[in-house]
């Protein structure tokens, strides 16, 4: 017979109780809740850490474009030069030539783009914004350089910027600018408020683009179409005549608070009108 003395402690073993389903469902709202806190400002870090690295790149491009001027007696690059009443530039022509002012097309944009990785120390990287779906470009591979070419070999997937068009129609500027480093034309010497390169030109055919449609007093929404693809539509890096780069909402920045990617004319594939107006290309269309 089994005897239990007076007071002696009873031990029972506890029962196991399992999470409830009451109590995940209020862990995952609460990790939710946390991550849509959360990722905004982790988009927003990643957005503005994309902007940052894409305005170096057009500081460097900047630079380059500075020593190309200092070894060519104060001129900015350009390919061949072809005038007439009514010049239409072009761009990604004569990619494989050896010789850039013979084998592209002439009044070639991205050709005279090209110039500053044929003669500065600058590489194809910096000619790709980090937050686009560009590539370096490689020169086709194997042992091929920039030297051995005359343009970029796929301008969607190596370009991720546009440069002012310096190939004018006659009565633009007068042939004696073209000449003088004194003169304020495509020079060492533009004005600081001249805008000289930036995210590539959104153009007009690709999907919610079209730089033709908003005005200076657009809504944001609306501006957006304007906007470079670079940065989804939320604005563009732009480098400046003085050498600054600065990231603005809307492409109305030129010197008279004109677009940038097109001619005061509402003109794309065109020339600038006069000294004083900016058309960056080539577009991503």
């Amino acid at each position: 017979m089994e005897i239990h003395r007076k007071g002696a402690a009873m031990h029972h073993t506890p029962t196991r109780r399992g999470i409830t389903y009451v109590e995940v469902l209020v862990v995952i709202l609460i990790l939710v809740a946390v991550i849509s806190f959360l990722l905004p400002t982790f988009r927003r870090s990643r957005r503005g850490e994309s902007w940052v690295r894409c305005s170096s790149n057009l500081k460097q491009i900047g630079l380059a474009m500075l020593l190309y001027s200092n070894e060519n007696r104060g001129h900015y690059p350009r390919g061949l030069y072809v005038p007439g009443d009514d010049v239409k530039p072009v761009w990604g022509t004569g990619t494989t030539s050896p010789d850039p002012f013979a084998g592209p097309q002439p009044n070639d944009v991205s050709a005279a783009l090209f110039l500053l990785l044929r003669t500065q120390d600058i590489t194809s990287e910096v000619f790709t914004c980090p937050s686009s779906d560009t590539e370096r470009d490689t020169y086709g591979g194997g042992t091929n350089s920039a030297i051995n070419r005359a343009n970029f070999t796929d301008l969607k997937k190596n370009l991720s910027y546009s440069m002012h068009n310096p190939y004018v129609s006659n009565g633009v500027i007068r042939p004696a600018e073209w000449k003088l480093a004194d003169k304020d034309w495509w020079t060492n010497r533009m004005s600081a408020e001249f805008a000289v390169a930036s995210d590539i030109n959104p153009g007009t055919t690709g999907r919610d683009d079209n730089v033709l449609y908003p005005n200076d007093t657009s809504s944001s929404k609306d501006m957006k179409q304007a906007n470079s693809n670079n940065h989804d539509g939320d604005g563009q890096n732009v480098l400046f005549g003085d050498g600054h780069v600065e990231f603005l909402q809307n492409p109305f920045v030129g010197i008279q608070r004109d677009n940038i990617f097109t001619n005061r004319k509402g003109q794309v594939v065109a020339s600038p009108i006069d000294a004083t107006d900016s058309l960056l290309l080539p577009t991503d269309d």
